[in-house]
């Protein structure tokens, strides 16, 4: 008897980046379309391996990454294969920059809040390796170790806004990131009692689609829910339906009736008087608090110059580098923001125009083109 073959674990990514570096891997990869040239493995490589990026991995450790930002192989009517991004990003990233630009365009525009957490390490400080006067090394502290304290805030061209502050310290200490710290429970209950009082009236709430803003209320039954639960749903939704029907047409039914699911942070924001709407996956550059807590984050840095102090002390700088924000920090940080959205409906044109120009005359340049089959095979070598 042959004992089963061993499951062989993926190699790690080599030069892994933060989201702001596959942001702009991102926009590197659109930008050939711009260029009119055709976007492969090879051609990025040489792109992202200059400022600012400074990817240090190889072919096989980008590949992997921009398949986890959602692009892939596509056939054209020719049978070539193309890289392109997934068509929902594509289409959920139209969709919120046409959202955006309604909101203002509108002769009376929603104030725009934008939310996000992130986290800040007992330890953290500038990284760097100092000298004794008699030659010799000190220790390079590991700023990822010790306690760690989760920060949700939101705010918009006023500044963060006030009284919507909650720091915490997370109970998971350093490891895995703020995610593991946050549950729906807890953001729904700051989103109601700190945030929503707070605001203006009819604001438009930004946020991603982390999965505790994202619990779903009267969720559409799946292919694994019994029969009886397949038409308790349709009864409690006054859809018609024949009780006598298979399963199989019962779930069609429902899948036509999608709508009735609804994220349950939305319908709090709509009885409210606000709106919500979600960033687009892969898209946390679109989102200006990710630059305030770029700089929230390098003040805690210097201020904690030497990476060993108490946990009061820890939060005590995180409150005073938050209070340091200004209205000011934040109309530049969404005057950028602005600029990358301009960036992605000028990407967003080329891309569409370029592959229909490619799906109609491709026939004219062969050569130009990376064998997509020959990008994988490299993937296992």
């Amino acid at each position: 008897m042959c004992s089963p073959p061993k499951r062989v674990r993926p190699s790690p990514i080599v030069g892994n980046l933060d989201s702001f570096d596959q942001g702009c891997i991102r926009r590197e990869l659109l930008a050939f379309y711009e260029r009119g040239e055709l976007p492969t493995i090879s051609a990025l490589l040489k792109k992202v391996q200059e400022p600012p990026i400074n990817f240090k991995g190889c072919r096989t450790s980008l590949f992997r990454i921009i398949r986890q930002l959602g692009f892939q192989y596509k056939k054209v009517q020719s049978g070539r294969k193309i890289l392109m991004e997934r068509k929902d990003i594509v289409a959920a990233r139209k969709e919120y920059l046409r959202e955006m630009n309604n909101n203002r365009a509108s002769s009376h525009p929603r104030p725009v809040v934008f939310l996000d957490e992130t986290w800040i390490n007992q330890n953290i400080c500038v990284e760097r390796c100092w000298t004794d006067p008699d030659g010799t090394a000190g220790p390079k502290l590991k700023t990822g170790r010790g306690a760690r304290f989760i920060i949700v805030h939101a705010g918009g061209h006023q500044g963060f806004i006030p009284g919507a502050l909650l720091m915490f310290r997370s109970k998971n200490g350093s490891k895995g990131d703020y995610h593991d710290a946050m549950d729906h429970e807890r953001f729904k209950i700051w989103f109601q009692e700190q945030l929503l009082p707070n605001i203006n009236e009819g604001s438009l709430i930004v946020l991603d689609n982390a999965p505790y803003h994202s619990k779903i209320t009267c969720k559409v039954p799946t292919t694994s829910s019994r029969k009886n639960e397949l038409l308790q749903w349709l009864a409690s939704n006054n859809i018609p339906h024949d009780p006598s029907a298979t399963k199989v047409q019962l779930l069609q039914i429902c899948k036509k009736h999608r709508s009735k699911q609804e994220y349950e942070i939305d319908q709090i924001a709509v009885s409210h008087g606000h709106r919500v709407l979600r960033l687009p996956p892969y898209h946390c550059m679109l989102n200006p608090i990710e630059l305030i807590w770029a700089q929230v984050k390098t003040e805690v840095k210097q201020k904690n110059s030497n990476g060993n102090q108490c946990l009061k002390r820890t939060e005590q700088i995180a409150y005073e580098a938050i209070n340091n924000i200004t209205s000011e920090h934040w109309r530049e940080c969404i005057d950028h923001t602005l600029k990358i959205e301009a960036e992605f409906r000028a990407k967003d044109i080329a891309q569409d125009h370029y592959v229909e120009n490619f799906v109609i005359n491709v026939a004219s340049d062969e050569s130009s083109v990376d064998d997509p089959s020959e990008e994988e095979s490299d993937m296992e070598t």
